[in-house]
């Protein structure tokens, strides 16, 4: 029962310190906030968990994220919460927590996600045991890799709960992500295309993303990106008014997030850029932008991020190749090696790869296409199918709900503005599929934006507001039964595990403790070695036995070469 009680008080502690972040932040660089019923109240869990990542990315450059560091920093986000003056502060956070407490059961897991135990966990016990190391993509595949969600996982580190709250941010962006939808979706502002493409993400992605188990480092960012393409699509090509600059500067700071959670985001915003020129007051708004607040803590939170991707691998942007310099440091990767990467990724995410199995001659296999009729029979089939049969279900569903739809008399998608927003969703979908055609790697996101933005276009407008509200209780009603019947069900199978996975002090996952040898360098640094998975292994932890590391320390700060 104590753990239980420990488990969800520190949920909850740690929810109120996010929401008083997201205060905080809105008030440095938006304004104040005088009424949390103001609409800009959407972002506001989003920004706390920006400011809360930005923060740890900062001082992991300097201490570890041990219990004091993390006491004092949520510290500040309760007290932030209590005493930053907002209307309505409680009604808010009665609806986070009706949320919160209708998805609750995605959070009781057994098995972790299978990335997990290979360098989620590890990588997150790493900052809380040391400052930056240099080099450390030399020792793991998952230092070459580096996901900012680490760094926030790192700083739920606390007293009793420990390592058991990893998983918690998780949860955090499935619940503010609901908040956004709902309370797009009852807006009366927001237009009715947009309205159903909302109450299709709603429904999606509640029933896909169900288990946090599987969200691994990739499902949090696809959320994220679902609300910035539908918000950037709602400004530039249903606004009546003249667009305001706000808009746009709102949603800064969350694709920065974003690309810091997984960096094939950059695509969005490479090509997303190009919706500038949908707007001519957005073009000459441009110098507004560049000097505004929201700009300038996009770029720095950035410029921190792959400050860390150097310091990991001496790679600017890994895994890109071209801005490698191992090849003159010692202590990096060098740039043969990324390129080898890159291939093996493009193989694993066109089938050709797992965890049992390799295809031969990758280089051959990977390109013009050669790859498209085992990734059917692999992947497509098996993974694909069954998402697209959500998603279908989903549209039949919501048309039978709100069943007065007909076609638009006129026909949207053929306006110039929306057919131009509508190719560039499409030029990211055949990146996507041309390259990295899994689900995982941003494919929940544009597959969902793919489909259903023409869904979205030729649906007909509600009979009425009382009409409308009236069938959306019953879908959320049973979005909720849904998703709890699905989890319940998971919960009561994973009771009767017998393999590693196990609860074995419920309700906290299962932490194997795994035997390790220890080598200690002239420079003071304990490298461990260990056969497998490092999971609860001392930090820095390299999987293998015969792994020959060499350390020496320069200014305060360890580097790893071999």
């Amino acid at each position: 029962m104590s753990n239980i009680i420990i488990f969800f008080l520190t949920f909850y502690i740690l929810l109120i310190s996010v929401i008083g972040y997201g205060i905080l932040f809105q008030n440095l660089c938006f304004g104040t906030i005088k009424d949390m019923r103001d609409q800009k109240v959407i972002y506001t869990g989003f920004y706390g968990l920006f400011l809360i990542t930005l923060i740890s990315l900062i001082t992991s450059l300097f201490i570890s994220h041990n219990f004091i560091h993390n006491i004092l920093l949520h510290l500040v986000g309760i007290l932030s919460f209590i005493f930053l003056k907002v209307k309505n502060k409680k009604n808010y956070l009665k609806i986070i927590f009706l949320i919160s407490l209708f998805t609750l059961s995605a959070l009781l897991i057994s098995k972790t996600h299978d990335d997990f135990s290979y360098y989620h966990f590890t990588f997150t016990k790493y900052l809380t045991e040391q400052k930056v190391i240099f080099g450390m993509g030399i020792i793991g595949h998952g230092y070459k890799l580096l996901s900012s969600l680490f760094f926030l996982n790192s700083t739920f580190y606390l007293p009793f709960i420990e390592y058991f709250s990893f998983h918690f941010s998780l949860l955090f962006f499935l619940i503010f992500f609901n908040f956004f939808l709902l309370k797009e979706i009852v807006s009366k502002s927001t237009n009715e295309v947009i309205k159903f493409l909302y109450i299709f993400a709603l429904a999606f992605f509640n029933l896909s993303f169900n288990r946090i188990a599987e969200f691994g480092t990739d499902k949090a960012g696809q959320l994220l990106i679902v609300i910035l393409v539908i918000k950037i699509f709602q400004h530039t090509c249903f606004d009546n008014n003249k667009l305001k600059i706000n808009n746009i500067l709102f949603l800064v700071p969350l694709l920065s997030l974003c690309i810091s959670l997984k960096t094939y985001f950059l695509t969005y915003a490479i090509l997303g850029s190009t919706i500038i020129l949908l707007d001519l007051k957005l073009i000459k708004s441009l110098k507004t932008i560049f000097y505004s607040r929201s700009f300038f803590i996009f770029s720095f939170s950035l410029f921190i991020y792959f400050c860390h991707h150097f310091i990991s691998t001496g790679c600017i942007i890994s895994p890109l190749s071209f801005t490698c310099f191992g090849d003159n440091l010692d202590w990096a990767i060098i740039s043969k090696s990324y390129k080898s990467l890159s291939i093996w990724l493009e193989q694993w995410a066109k089938a050709g790869a797992g965890p049992n199995f390799r295809i031969e001659n990758p280089l051959e296999y990977i390109q013009n296409f050669n790859w498209i009729s085992n990734w059917i029979k692999m992947y497509f089939i098996v993974k694909i199918l069954d998402q697209l049969g959500i998603l279908i279900s989903v549209f039949i569903v919501i048309f039978l709900l709100f069943k007065n739809f007909k076609l638009k008399n006129e026909v949207l998608l053929f306006n110039k503005k929306i057919l131009f927003f509508y190719t560039i969703i499409l030029v990211i979908f055949f990146i996507w599929f041309s390259k990295h055609p899994q689900l995982r790697y941003g494919g929940y996101s544009i597959v969902f934006l793919t489909l259903s933005i023409p869904i979205a276009l030729i649906f007909q407008k509600m009979k009425n507001q009382n009409f409308f509200e009236k069938r959306f209780k019953y879908l959320v009603l049973l979005i909720i039964i849904i998703f709890n019947s699905k989890n319940i069900n998971r919960i009561n199978k994973e009771f009767n595990r017998t393999d590693l996975y196990k609860f074995d002090n419920f309700p906290f996952f299962a932490l194997p403790q795994k035997k390790f040898i220890s080598e200690k360098k002239p420079s003071g640094l304990t490298i461990n070695k260990i056969n497998g998975h490092c999971w609860n292994t001392p930090s820095p932890c390299t999987q293998g036995l015969t792994s020959k590391i060499n350390v020496k320390k320069i200014n305060g700060y360890y580097f790893l070469y071999k």
